[in-house]
């Protein structure tokens, strides 16, 4: 009975030094992002581009600027612009935005430090590296300037949205009238 014990402990362990392997055979095909939704479609931003998500953070409405730059706030001692993606970049809303989902994406890109409200955060996500595109397709024409190809996943299209590239567009660094 002990050794029959001691070879189902064998093989398990066989069996779970197999799905480490696997693991890390996947990790070098895979792709991460943080995935959100704009206007009904989905993008995934690079992992190291993104310094944080948070919910909407209370924040004071800023004058004499354009419209896209909705509020300033205090988040932990350094003040955060906080930037309609949407509004900034002519993204049709089709339908009603349930205000609990919305999130502020973080960017901290250099000296840029500023926050875009997104429609919905959906998480982590991982693409197969080997599923990447390099066209864009289906995209609205504000964001195609922001984005790097994309994954096919499900049927969907999964833009990757570079926050690098806003960061340096000199409309988004000039938000005043």
């Amino acid at each position: 009975m002990a050794a029959k014990g001691f070879i189902q402990l064998l093989r398990l362990s066989e069996k779970g030094r197999q799905r480490i392997q696997q693991g890390q055979e996947s990790q070098e095909d895979r792709w991460s992002g943080v995935a959100f939704v704009l206007g009904g479609k989905r993008y995934v931003s690079p992992l190291g581009e993104v310094a944080e998500v948070l919910r909407v953070p209370e924040y004071t409405p800023v004058h004499g600027v354009h419209r896209w730059l909705f509020g300033l706030s205090n988040v932990r001692g350094r003040l955060l612009p906080l930037v309609d993606l949407a509004e900034f970049a002519n993204v049709e809303r089709g339908q009603a935005i349930d205000n609990a989902k919305r999130k502020v994406i973080v960017l901290d890109h250099d000296e840029v430090f500023s926050g875009l409200l997104v429609d919905e955060v959906l998480g982590i996500q991982h693409f197969n590296k080997a599923s990447y595109d390099a066209q864009v397709v289906d995209a609205p024409a504000g964001m195609r300037l922001y984005l790097q190809g994309g994954f096919k996943r499900a049927e969907q299209d999964w833009h990757i949205f570079m926050l690098s590239k806003l960061a340096v567009d000199p409309r988004y660094l000039n938000a005043s009238l």
